[in-house]
């Protein structure tokens, strides 16, 4: 979507809430529904219980916590709350700066559920190509103003909710909100280079439907500037001292060929929630969203002294003969300095512009180019039902949800080499499609049993899902192999190939799960609780039975004991079963064609591919929750045993030969590989960990008012077992100690009057990278760091607010890259993909405004 259309419809929207909170009745102010800040419902089907009563740990985070910080990206707000909650800072990543990837009990994003009003939420379009291989939801199109509370179910559920629930559950609840208006706007920027402005608007309204419904709808635009934290290449600072300006105007989006920071980020999301009373116990509910991004990133830099297959042939600059009979008679020029020109591009250059029989890229780009790689997302959900209860007690909810995503790739400031000087200079690679159908019926009866202190909950009911994922490209000028591949021109467009035809094609996932779940307070003091899943992947993999058994035992009315014990599972997505991608990687600082192809595709086979099949788990938990005086205090163990866990195989070298197999198969482009990895079930590991969460209120005489909130989780994971040659050095290290061990959260908010003061320190203990499998020299060990974030807020007749605040507040970096891990390619500064961002300190300025 064009910036204008954007302000066009950001306007429209504001509008549209003024309006219809004008037009909102005041005779409808007393049904506003009020936040239940710790009264939850997600891990029971039973009754709603306070956090503390619950059998596993849940947090409970309410809509004010996520308005009293910096950032508007909601995985950070996770993260500043929620203990072994983890989302690395990365910067221009490929698909993962599309959709940020997160960890819960050192556990990927894909094992953990996401569910926004207790129901299931589609997974994003965009897979990840990481270690980990992720296909998970994407919450950034949530507007975090359209949130009455999220509750995070610390705790393994599959046997209640089906895949995905081995490491948690989020569940987001929205607003409930028959009127009212809130408006907010937030600006700031990073202070090292000025750079990262940040424009963010956000709205919700609520209206009554009838006399005995709500409608509530929200909104939020982001408008995210890029930032840069590179240096200069020193191969192409070299070119620059040999007389070859041009560089400098290589790549379109900063003073370096390179950009390493932020993406550029233009965001419009739209979410409602509705439900009202049809009378005779039936409730009608609808909620769901719509939402757009355009993310804008940045490749590598192709040297026009180096780069094969665009620029040079072996150890001469590449020529096209653009005759047809081929009698050009093209000159031959030797790569690297040139005595004439300086550089052998500048000599390429003068000598294509003066030839017209002959083509050289350098023509176009004399001083090399660094593509622009991007996406464009669009994210619809609606999931609609009624709910009700029978004569006899029972409590119905039948829904039908529909979740669709799309990935659209976008590519410019590139070729297509094989095409010489017809390639155009912009491509679509092509299109990554999810659509989510869920149909399902829920049912919970109370059924009194003699000698229980409460009734026994008996919830049961049916689902049936299917899972499509699509692969399309309607530009073929990005996978054609053009007239001049044969002169060792480059096939598909340059950093990231178009989906050619045999890579396209829908594939669907079905299955349908019956489940059981029984509660109960057996005794005043001793809840106990059992639930059964059977699942069936009936087009696929075939059917699956999980378990899980809970207690809480009140040792007095203010500590309880509680433990749970289960078994769980993940299915692998469509999408990790039959992707297909190539683009550009970085081994040793050295960019190479690398590629992702599917398990089942002959060459996996060869390097021990296999059909994927689902992860599974044994989960247990023991905690303990109390009040000791004023503090709410929890603790938490918890062990994860993970079986046939997907993920990543190394990769595997390509030679001349398979490359060839490769192009048979499909695979257009695949003749410049230098390697290819795939997703396999190849992994057993063990997680475990413990988590401590308390809060204190401090009331004061002169009536201000403290509250100190803080959270601990130490994580570790292990790998059990693995097969050999499929998980490097590097990549065990990254399962294994690239996560902190130790987190801390802290936080302390200061209520005086109209004043308000918020500060919050994070610790992240050491940790360790590995740039290189095979020098172990080359690790590591990032030093423990604690980032420290501060707000103040000033409120104007209860209304309005100004807030002030900055996040990383002393300017905290990551370390350098030391020289040992400098080549001519390098443009880090700093170390990237870290547990805190290497932008520095974020400054900002905030307005609520509510009514």
């Amino acid at each position: 979507m064009n910036k204008s259309l954007k302000l066009c419809t950001l306007s429209s929207s504001l509008v549209l809430l003024g309006s219809m909170a004008a037009v909102a009745p005041a005779a409808y102010a007393q049904q506003a529904t009020p936040e239940l800040e710790e009264v939850v419902v997600t891990g029971s089907r039973g009754a709603p219980r306070t956090a503390l009563d619950s059998p596993a740990p849940i947090d409970v985070i309410g809509g004010t916590d996520f308005r009293e910080q910096g950032t508007t990206d909601i995985n950070d707000l996770l993260r500043n709350l929620v203990p072994s909650f983890n989302v690395e800072a990365r910067d221009i990543s490929d698909t993962q700066s599309l959709v940020r990837p997160t960890q819960l009990r050192g556990l990927p994003a894909d094992d953990t559920l996401i569910l926004v009003n207790s129901k299931r939420r589609h997974r994003s379009a965009a897979i990840q190509y990481g270690n980990t291989g992720t296909h998970f939801p994407d919450t950034s199109m949530i507007p975090s103003i359209a949130l009455q509370q999220v509750e995070v179910l610390r705790d393994g559920a599959s046997a209640q909710y089906g895949s995905d629930a081995i490491a948690g559950v989020f569940n987001f609840r929205l607003k409930e909100n028959s009127e009212g208006l809130s408006l907010e706007y937030r600006t700031g920027m990073y202070t090292q280079n000025s750079d990262g402005e940040t424009h963010y608007l956000a709205g919700n309204v609520g209206l009554p439907l009838g006399n005995n419904g709500f409608l509530s709808l929200s909104f939020d635009a982001t408008n995210q500037q890029p930032t840069n934290r590179a240096i200069q290449r020193q191969d192409a600072q070299d070119i620059i001292d040999r007389g070859n300006i041009a560089v400098l105007e290589s790549s379109l989006t900063s003073d370096t060929v390179m950009r390493q920071g932020l993406p550029d980020i233009e965001a419009f999301n739209t979410f409602f929630n509705a439900g009202i009373d049809l009378g005779n116990d039936l409730e009608f509910y609808s909620f769901g969203g719509y939402g757009e991004k355009t993310t804008d990133l940045g490749f590598f830099y192709r040297n026009p002294e180096n780069r094969g297959g665009v620029f040079t042939s072996g150890a001469n600059q590449l020529f096209f003969d653009v005759t047809e009979d081929g009698s050009g008679n093209c000159p031959v020029i030797p790569r690297g300095p040139n005595a004439a020109h300086g550089t052998s591009s500048l000599a390429a250059m003068t000598e294509s512009i003066n030839n017209p029989d002959c083509f050289s890229f350098t023509e176009w780009w004399p001083g090399g180019y660094t593509p622009q790689f991007g996406a464009d997302l669009v994210d619809v959900s609606n999931t609609s039902g009624f709910r009700g209860e029978l004569d006899d007690g029972t409590r119905y909810d039948l829904s039908v949800g529909l979740g669709y995503s799309s990935v659209d790739y976008f590519l410019y400031n590139t070729t297509n080499p094989s095409m010489g000087p017809d390639s155009p200079t912009e491509f679509r690679p092509g299109i990554y499609t999810t659509i989510e159908n869920t149909v399902g019926l829920d049912l919970v009866k109370p059924v009194d049993i003699d000698g229980f202190y409460s009734p026994l909950s008996v919830a049961y009911g049916i689902e049936w899902r299917r899972e499509i994922f699509k692969t399309d490209n309607y530009d073929e000028d990005s996978w054609r192999i053009g007239p001049y591949a044969n002169l060792g021109a480059g096939v598909g467009s340059d950093g990231f190939q178009g989906f050619s035809p045999q890579q396209q094609g829908s594939w669907d996932r079905k299955n349908w799960a019956f489940y059981v779940d029984l509660e109960a307070d057996v005794t005043d003091r001793l809840l106990l609780g059992a639930a059964l899943r059977y699942e069936d992947f009936y087009n696929s993999f075939g059917d699956t039975t999980n378990g899980k058994l809970s207690m809480r035992y009140r040792l007095s009315d203010t500590t309880n004991l509680r433990g749970t014990v289960s078994t769980g599972f993940r299915a692998p997505s469509p999408g990790q079963a039959n992707i297909s991608n190539l683009a550009t990687g970085v081994d040793n600082n050295i960019p190479v064609a690398q590629g992702q192809i599917p398990p089942t595709n002959p060459i996996s086979v060869r390097f021990g591919g296999q059909v994927l099949t689902p992860e599974k788990s044994e989960n247990l938990s023991l905690g303990i929750a109390t009040q000791v005086g004023p503090i709410d205090l929890t603790v938490d163990y918890y062990n994860i045993k993970m079986e046939d866990r997907i993920l990543n195989s190394s990769f595997f070298d390509i030679t001349p030969q398979i490359a060839q197999e490769l192009e048979a198969s499909g695979i257009a482009g695949a003749g410049s590989l230098t390697r290819i990895r795939y997703y396999t079930n190849d992994m057993d590991t063990t997680n475990q960990g413990v988590e401590v969460v308390a809060s204190y209120t401090q009331n004061w005489d002169n009536g201000s008012r403290t509250t100190f909130n803080g959270s601990w989780a130490w994580t570790d994971q292990e790998i059990d077992s693995f097969t050999p040659g499929l998980l490097n050095r590097a990549t065990q290290i990254s399962l294994t100690e690239r996560i902190p061990t130790n987190r801390g959260n802290f936080r302390a908010t200061h209520l005086m009057g109209d004043l308000r003061i918020t500060a919050q320190a994070n610790y992240y203990d050491e940790y360790k990278l590995a740039p290189s499998s095979a020098d172990a020299s080359r690790d590591y060990w990032v030093s423990d760091a604690v980032i420290f974030s501060a707000e103040l807020g000033y409120s104007f007749r209860e209304n309005l607010s100004f807030v002030l605040g900055a996040d990383n507040l002393f300017d905290k970096m990551p370390p350098k890259v030391r020289p040992v891990d400098f080549g001519s390619t390098s443009s880090n500064l700093y170390l990237t993909s870290t547990a805190y961002s290497p932008n520095g300190r974020y400054v900002y300025a905030r307005v609520q405004y509510d009514m």
